[in-house]
This record gives structure tokens, sequence and C-alpha cells, in this order.
């Protein structure tokens, strides 16, 4: 058979480009530069800075050298800032870190929904460094060389970079890292182990271990005598369960406002403590709950909101899509003694076809708070919007689905009144943002 000779395309070697103005910086918090062949997306590089740069890939590009400076750059204390892929903002002082945050809220309602919100409220704020109560850590064990690699990954990137501490976590979480480094090595186990995740509970410090099966006895002692040394809880995450090493360690809480709420390591929790705390009285202000009203929740998760909500006296309707959850949210709301729906459902789903939420006639719900993941909540806030609520509190970590619900909620006759940056992600371009939409 002939074979034709076709040549290999031509590999066009990228060059440097340099005395770069950044004209701004993205949602992802990257300088952004006007080239002639197009915008570059830069890591590290501020507004107003003149920097040269070397194109990777279509659109972004690396940061090569700093020939003027922004006044708002600062030195990150980190010494793992430049290859750990856990902060992105730490370059940027912390003032303009909120300000930046705002601003890309601002754009997205304003892209997405031509809104602006009738009051900006100043930034809700707390501890810029070890506020962090959940890290999970990558782990590589090396079999030839019996090392482990125990970290964050780096950027956009499947390598590890290994830490001996991270100045995001929470003091008791930071101090885990040197031990667990030393310990995991000596186990059997680490040949199987997925990742580690460190989770700050009460009523003390979770060390969750990713296996595939129960460890040896051997394991099983030296993971008892850990935790008994570093006053911590070990629990073992298989396909099927999550179960402490110890049965005495099964009970563990979080902190939120006026109460202690039961949970599960693998439930989601808010990172910052103190910030979730704030956010809840926040949102209690807003909704200005009073006894009679009826209040529907979406996304309750085990009862960060809920519980506080129902303490005020109102009837809380709770919906939670992980089964597992909204057993822990009616536990709680037992505990608690107070007046809680707590719901297992998939609100992408129709909502006439579910038996709690029946016609927006039967269950007038007076307020509503959301919560939703990234995704935001593409077709429910359609339903909320048929039910006509007094109020809508909608907390958001992704700006840009906010917005785009933001316009359902204006097409259907609400105002966004109020707007506030959480600042949940001190030193990265995550955003948490809390809005207020009332009917006309």
């Amino acid at each position: 058979m002939a074979q034709i000779y076709k040549p290999q395309p031509r590999q066009v070697k990228a060059e440097a480009l340099k005395q770069q103005l950044v004209v701004g910086l993205d949602h992802q918090g990257r300088g952004v530069v006007r080239t002639p062949k197009g915008a570059r997306f830069v890591g590290g590089a501020l507004p107003g800075e003149v920097i040269s740069l070397m194109p990777r890939g279509k659109y972004e590009a690396e940061l090569i050298d700093i020939t003027e400076a922004s006044s708002e750059r600062v030195m990150p204390p980190c010494a793992y800032y430049a290859s750990c892929g856990g902060c992105d903002l730490q370059h940027l002082e912390l003032h303009a870190q909120r300000r930046h945050k705002q601003q890309v809220v601002e754009q997205m309602l304003q892209k997405f929904a031509q809104l602006s919100p009738e009051q900006w409220l100043e930034p809700l704020t707390d501890n810029a460094w070890n506020y962090r109560r959940r890290a999970r850590l990558a782990v590589h064990y090396d079999r030839k060389r019996q090392q482990l690699k125990l970290g964050f990954r780096a950027a956009k990137s499947k390598q590890i970079v290994a830490i001996n501490d991270c100045l995001t976590l929470t003091k008791s979480l930071n101090d885990l890292l040197k031990p667990l480094r030393t310990l995991l090595p000596k186990l059997s186990l680490v040949r199987q182990l997925g990742h580690v995740e460190l989770i700050d509970l009460n009523p003390k410090p979770i060390v969750l271990l990713r296996v595939e099966t129960a460890p040896v006895e051997a394991d099983t002692q030296a993971l008892q005598l850990f935790a008994e040394q570093y006053s911590v809880a070990i629990w073992l995450a298989t396909e099927h369960s999550v179960k402490p090493l110890n049965a005495h360690d099964a009970t563990v809480s979080y902190q939120t406002l006026g109460a202690a709420l039961h949970c599960k390591p693998n439930d989601f929790l808010q990172t910052h403590q103190q910030l979730s705390e704030k956010m809840v009285a926040q949102a209690l202000s807003w909704l200005a709950i009073e006894p009679q009203d009826t209040i529907l929740e979406l996304y309750a998760g085990s009862g960060n909101f809920t519980i506080p909500m129902a303490l005020q006296g109102a009837q809380v309707t709770a919906v939670e899509g992980v089964h597992s959850m909204v057993e822990q949210l009616a536990e709680n709301a037992k505990r608690y003694a107070v007046k809680v729906n707590a719901v297992c459902a998939n609100l992408e789903q129709p909502w006439p076809q579910q038996g709690w939420a029946g016609s927006k006639f039967d269950q007038p719900f007076t307020k509503v708070l959301l919560d939703p993941a990234r995704a935001g909540a593409p077709h429910a806030i359609g339903e909320v919007a048929k039910r006509q609520p007094q109020r809508i509190v909608y907390v958001s970590c992704a700006p840009d689905t906010l917005a785009r619900d933001a316009n359902v909620l204006k097409q259907n006759g609400y105002q966004l009144k109020r707007a506030q940056v959480i600042d949940m992600f001190p030193q990265t371009h995550h955003i948490e943002v809390i809005t207020l939409f009332e009917r006309e």
C-alpha cells in the first residue's frame, strides 16, 4: 500500500511580549492584556502594571517580568504561593481583593440581567488568614522509593506541591500537616490511600482518610495512637460508607447562629466559620422573620440557615437533594424542637409533581431563602417566582448564575434591593454574595 507523505505542521515558537499594559482583572483574578492578536489572561498580573508575558495556548499567558508594579501589589507571605494552586490573589492587597469581587458581581448583574442593586453594603469580612476549616490534601505514594507526597495540586496541574504548613488553614488543621507526613508512610494503607481530608469540627478536628478497604490491625493501632496524641478523630471513607475509627467519635457538630448542628464529615460545610455565622445573621435580618411567616428554603444542607430561622418562630419547609443531609436536618430540628418540614427532592424537576410543593395556592410561602451550588437554580427560580413570595434572599457562590437567575426574578416583578459581598474565601478569586429581592 502506498504511503503518502504528509508534512508535519510547522511549530511556531511563541515569543515573549514586552511592555504590555494590564488593563483589568477578569472574574478569575487574572490580569487582562490587550494584544494585537487578542486578549490574554495573565495570572499574577494586576491592573495598571506594565509587564512582559509569554503566550500559552490561545488566550492565556505566563507572567515573565514586571516593569512597573501596581501600588496594590503586596508580597505574598506564603512560601508555596508561586507553585500551589490553592490561592491566586495573595499578591493583591486585601481591600483591593474585596473591591474586585464586588466589581465582578456588578459586571455579571449588568451583563446577564441589566440590574444594579438599589444598595450595596460594605463587604462582610473576618479573618483573612487561618480561616479555612476544611481542606482536601492530594496524596501520591512512590512505591519504589517508598516516599509520600502530601499537599495541594499545582495550578491547572495534577502535580502535587508538598507543603509543611498552610496560612489559610485554621491553626488546628495546619498543626496536623507535619505529623501526618510522618505517620502515613508508616501505614500499609498508604498504598491504597486516595486522599486525606481535614475538617475542623466540634468536639475535635477530623482526619478523614479515603481508602479502599478497612485498615489492618497494625494500622488501626497506629491511627488510634495518633488520634490520642494529637486530639483528633480519625474517620475512614470507603466507596460505601463514611465511619469513625472509634464509635465514640461518631457525634460531630458545627456552630451556626444560635445553634450547634450535628453533621457528618462529608456534609457540605461553609469554609469560613466566623463569616458563615455573620452571613446567617444577615440573611435573617433581611428576611425580617416574623412568627407567622411560612418560609421556603432551598438547598438547605443540614440546617445552617434552617434552624436559626425556625428558632425565630417561623414555619420552615427546607428542601435538600442529598438524602443523608435531609435526615441530619430533621434530626437537628427535632433536637431544637422547632417547626421544620425537611424534604428530600430534586429541585430541578417539575415541582407540581412533587407532593411537598403543591401549587402556588396550596403553599403560600411568604418568604424564600436559597443557597444553591455553582450551577445556581435554573428551574427552581422560576417556580419560586410563580409563588410570589414577599421577599427572597439569594446566597450565591457564582455571580454568573446568580445574575442569570436574577433576570428571571426581574421579569417576574422583583426588584434587587440589596447586595453584599461576603469575603468567604480571602486570598482567592472565589466569591460569595448575598442579595435581597422584593416584589414591586
